[in-house]
């Protein structure tokens, strides 16, 4: 199992349309990488303590139980998802790739 997390900064990002990425962009993700991906979490950055902002408006995690499908279907289909960000940011992500060792 591997997990993609795609962190959208708070910076400069106000205008982040969530409701575009839950009703299109989400359900795009998951009509490209079918199967390949088990499922898809799209989260808000909240104020912590003392209201303090979140360094990320949005994290969105992608957890891909057949990597060789993943790759596969984003090979075909990936820049279907890439013309659809200036939708819904004006913000580059940054993204990271983790291996998951352990499931509680």
């Amino acid at each position: 199992m591997r997990c993609i997390t795609i962190l959208y900064p708070s910076k400069d990002n106000e205008d982040f349309n969530f409701e575009f990425y839950k009703t299109r962009h989400a359900p795009l993700m998951k009509d490209i990488l079918g199967d390949a991906c088990d499922k898809i979490e799209v989260r808000r950055g909240t104020d912590v303590q003392f209201g303090v902002p979140p360094l990320y408006v949005a994290t969105i995690t992608l957890w891909i139980s057949d990597w060789a499908k993943y790759e596969e279907r984003m090979a075909k289909r990936s820049q279907e998802m890439i013309d659809e960000v200036p939708m819904f940011t004006k913000a580059m992500p940054q993204v990271q790739i983790d291996e998951v060792l352990l499931e509680i």
